[in-house]
């Protein structure tokens, strides 16, 4: 059931009373960003996880509780952080070299031998009881869905278009986000606390920062 009027007002005004304003998000909050509907929906996981902190922060969470608060804070964070690195790679910046890198990776590539002639190599295609395959190397396109984060991050250092503690930072975080999972958590005894959740709060703004700044200086050159 809902909170009675006096409550719902009083939360609503506390929570919403500490966003940020409207001409904020127009100058700090990804300005470089031109897709609109990106941008907008950003914006509201922006504000959404703030809202969901401030809830959190005001029944002053502790123990299963504040597991909750920090494991929401990190997975909208993220989730904002590799919106952003994706747009920035595959849509600003795809023409440049670390990029196409991610794009078109070396793949191993199998030749089939015809059977007659793969019988004439038998005893120098086995080696300790195993058959060995032959295969070449060469570039192929891949799938972006299927790159790597911590590659896509790395070459946004390499571009200059972050730092290396941002670099390391967006990483760390990105392995937190992916415990989730409760069998990962476990395995890997990871202790949730609120720094996870303040540093996931302030790479995005800093990732935004670094990136107008960096940006600005591609344009200029």
């Amino acid at each position: 059931m809902p909170f009675i009027n006096e409550i719902h007002d009083k939360i609503r005004e506390y929570v919403y009373g500490h966003l940020p304003s409207k001409d904020w998000y127009d100058k700090n909050f990804y300005p470089f960003i031109k897709d609109a509907n990106l941008r907008e929906r950003l914006i509201v996981e922006y504000k959404n996880s703030r809202v969901i902190y401030k809830i959190f922060e005001g029944l002053q969470a502790e123990g299963e509780l504040l597991l909750a608060q920090i494991k929401t804070q990190v997975i909208m964070y993220v989730s904002i952080q590799e919106a952003v690195i994706n747009y920035i790679l595959f849509e600003l910046l795809v023409d440049q070299d670390p990029v196409r890198e991610l794009l078109y990776q070396e793949r191993l590539t199998q030749i089939m031998i015809p059977k007659y002639q793969k019988e004439k190599l038998q005893k120098e295609l086995v080696h300790d009881g195993k058959e060995i395959l032959i295969y070449y190397k060469e570039k192929k396109p891949i799938d972006k869905t299927k790159i790597r984060y911590d590659q896509k991050v790395n070459s946004c250092y390499h571009l200059k278009l972050i730092d290396s503690q941002l670099r390391e930072d967006l990483i760390k975080l990105y392995e937190y986000r992916n415990t989730v999972h409760i069998e990962a958590e476990l395995r890997k005894n990871l202790d949730y606390n609120l720094e996870m959740g303040l540093l996931a709060y302030r790479r995005v703004e800093g990732l935004s920062i670094q990136l107008t700044e960096s940006l600005n200086l591609y344009l200029i050159h």
